[in-house]
Formats: structure tokens, C-alpha cells, sequence
């Protein structure tokens, strides 16, 4: 049965939401929204007389693929290295038009789950050129207004950063519009020469850099630690995102214990993303697989920032994405005990956990009680509230707020 959250709006304008939830806080609540702004949270003090939201920050999914979404078929990776080369052979002769194509789709998708900004990752290669960054480009244009769309121009594989013709490239991607730079250091013949190029070049160009490193689960093969030197080094403190760090979680603990301080210190934040590597760290390895998530609760107490994110929404790296945050949370506080609700609420938020008095009105509101409650039940009745707009997600309608009392 669909529910819809109980308002009204006053004969001055006013918007009311009653029997409102809000995380980390005890009881429903009204809010009264004018003029854009939050103007009050009040305690309800009366019990629930229609079906209860959980109000939250708007959405972020700060790691996707965009331009390889929904691409998945029948075959099934053996491998990390395996899915790159199913991927690579599958957009070998890709357009500009076929990016811009699943980039749409992802998008769409994701704001119907409550996502309001999403950093993907687009693809430059050497066979390919910049198609997938123009494609994914075009596919931001179309949702302009609607989705804040950072790009990524995400060195693949094939491509080493330290080379000349890929620094062009990475030049002109940022140029057509990526304000990110991204890259997976442990493909090339040098990680370290790597990492290190990418950081001139993020410094050069006056992008952030969001890398992955460590998606693996080796503890001999570490770089984390080398990163967060290095962006030390440079003053780059608070500008650099590291996705996975999965190998972080296998090092002895001291060791552990050493990486994380070093990467509290660079205020790296850390993206960690369980679908992908649930499903495919020790994938090729014949005895019981580990979990390869980042050690995100240990992150998490050091002060590292923790985000979570989807990655890969049906591709060859994770054929069963859904494009929704709360899949992603249901995983983390499983497979990595990460069950701390402002906590889990940062990490799908961008750093959010609640609203304010004086804020703009801009949140969501998804049926249920708890941040629990709604991540067990995934509920459809999703609503965002823009200003005194209310938004059906599931509809993508706006609707008519009657100026009566409705309660």
C-alpha cells in the first residue's frame, strides 16, 4: 500500500509536515517550512495519526560508473581482471551517443531513490578516446537542474598517467568539463610514479582527485599509505578521495593501525564500496572467500570520513546493482558491522546526518520510522522536499499541497 506523508499548507504559504522522524533523535516531528528555509522542528507530542517518514539529507552516491551502467550480460566474470576484460571488449567500439545512452538510464534511476548528486566515473582509454567523458557530459546537460553530476576522468587500465599523450588527454577531459581526476595505480608499470602524476596533475589543473587503489586484498601490494605521503607532501590535505582500500582491512594490526593514522592525517576521505568488492575480491581464490570491504568502522574512529557508494550498477563488475543507497548501507551494516545510524547516514549523505533550523528545505522523506526500519524494507514511497515543492520520486510528479488543513 503506497503512503504519502501527512502536510498542509497555511493561507500564508507555509508548508507543515507532521509525524516526521529524524535520525539520531527520539519521537516524530513537525517541520514548518517557509520561504525555502526550515522554520521549525517541533515535537509532534501526540501519537501517530498517518503513516510516518524518515526525513534524510539528500542522497549521494560519490562512486559510479555511469557510462557502463546496464550493460550486463549472461556472462559472468571469473575475475576482477577478468570483468575488465569482458568490459573492455564490450565498449571497444563504443559512441559518444551509447555512453550518453547508460549514463541517462543510471541517472534517472538514481533520483527516483533519493539521490541529489552522484560523481561517476567516465572512462578515457586509448581506443576510445574521450567518448565516454563527452557522452557522460551530455547525459549531465539532460539532467541539469535536477542531479548535481560530478565527472570523473577516470585513466583506465590501458593508460599510464605519467605518460605525455595521456596527460593531454586528461587536460582535454577537464576542459570538456570533469572536475575530477581519477585512475586505478596498481595497473601501471609504476604505482607509485602513478600516483604521483595524477597529484601534479590534479594540482595543475585545480580538480580533485578520487583514485582507486588498494581493490585488491593483497597486504605485500599496499599503496595507501604512499598516497597519503604524498598528498601530504604536496598540501593536499582534504582534496583527495581514495576508493576500496580493501587491502587496508587483510594488513597485521599495527601495520593497520599505522595506514589509517596516515590516512586521518592526509583527511583522505575513503569511499568504500561492498557490492563490487563483495562480489568480486577473492573471487578466483579456491578456499573461503575474505569480505574485502575496507575496515570502515576503524576508518570511521580515527576520523576518517567514510562514504559509501555504489560503484557498479549491472555491469561486468557488479551485475546486480540496483542505483539505490540504501542497497548499499543494508551491505555495509552486514558485512562490515558499519550499524552506527548517524554514521550510516554521513556516509550516504556526503557527510549529512540531519537538518537544522535555518537550512534550506532540501531533504527526503522515505516511509518508515528508523534509518533501520528503512533500509530492512527498501520502501518505494520516496519523497524529496525542494523549497515548498513536494516531489514524488516514485512519479517524478510534483504535488499539489491544498491550503487547508489536512491533518
Amino acid at each position: 500500500m503506497t503512503s504519502v506523508p501527512l502536510f498542509r499548507r497555511t493561507e500564508d504559504g507555509k508548508l507543515i509536515l507532521k509525524n516526521i522522524f529524524i535520525p539520531g533523535q527520539s519521537g516524530a516531528f513537525h517541520i514548518m517550512i517557509q520561504n525555502g528555509c526550515i522554520g521549525s522542528i517541533t515535537p509532534s507530542g501526540e501519537a501517530l495519526t498517518a503513516a510516518p517518514f524518515l526525513c534524510l539529507p539528500p542522497l549521494a552516491d560519490l562512486h559510479v560508473h555511469a557510462n557502463r551502467a546496464f550493460s550486463v550480460s549472461a556472462q559472468i566474470p571469473r575475475s576482477f581482471h577478468h570483468a575488465i576484460e569482458l568490459t573492455s571488449g564490450l565498449f571497444r567500439h563504443a559512441t559518444v551517443s551509447d555512453y550518453e545512452s547508460h549514463s541517462i538510464k543510471l541517472f534517472q534511476r538514481v533520483m527516483t531513490c533519493g539521490t541529489r548528486k552522484i560523481r561517476t566515473h567516465a572512462d578515457i582509454d586509448v581506443l576510445t578516446g574521450l567518448k565516454a567523458v563527452e557522452g557522460t557530459l551530455d547525459a549531465r546537460r539532460k539532467v541539469s537542474g535536477c542531479l548535481d553530476v560530478d565527472v570523473v576522468a577516470f585513466v583506465s587500465g590501458n593508460m599510464d598517467p605519467t605518460r605525455t599523450d595521456s596527460k593531454v588527454m586528461l587536460r582535454d577531459a577537464v576542459m570538456a568539463g570533469a572536475a575530477f581526476l581519477g585512475g586505478v595505480p596498481v595497473l601501471n608499470p609504476d604505482p607509485g610514479a602513478a600516483i604521483e602524476a595524477l597529484l601534479d596533475l590534479a594540482i595543475e589543473l585545480d580538480v580533485g582527485l578520487d583514485i582507486h587503489l588498494d581493490e585488491h586484498l593483497d597486504p605485500e601490494n599496499i599503496w595507501s599509505g604512499f598516497l597519503a605521503d604524498a598528498v601530504m607532501d604536496r598540501n593536499l590535505e582534504g582534496k583527495v578521495w581514495l576508493s576500496h582500500g580493501s587491502a587496508i582491512s587483510v594488513l597485521p594490526s599495527d601495520q593497520k593501525a599505522r595506514v589509517i593514522d596516515k590516512i586521518a592525517q592526509a583527511e583522505i576521505t575513503v569511499i568504500s564500496l561492498p557490492a563490487t568488492n563483495l562480489y568480486l575480491q577473492d573471487r578466483e581464490y579456491s578456499g573461503a572467500p575474505r569480505r574485502g570491504l575496507a575496515p570502515v568502522k576503524e576508518l570511521a574512529a580515527a576520523g576518517v570520513p567514510v562514504r559509501l557508494a555504489s560503484d557498479n550498477i549491472q555491469d561486468f563488475f557488479y551485475p546486480y546493482g540496483s542505483g539505490d543507497l540504501l542497497d548499499i548501507a543494508a551491505m555495509a551494516a552486514t558485512a562490515a558491522f558499519f550499524e552506527d545510524t548517524l554514521l550510516l547516514v554521513s556516509a550516504i549523505c556526503d557527510g549529512h546526518t540531519g537538518i537544522a533550523v535555518g537550512d534550506a528545505a532540501d531533504f527526503i522523506l522515505i516511509s518508515g520510522e528508523s534509518l533501520v526500519e528503512v533500509i530492512a524494507n527498501r520502501p518505494r514511497d520516496r519523497y524529496c522536499i525542494q523549497g515548498d515543492k513536494v516531489v514524488n520520486l516514485g512519479q517524478d510528479a510534483v504535488i499539489s499541497v491544498p491550503h487547508q488543513n489536512c491533518f
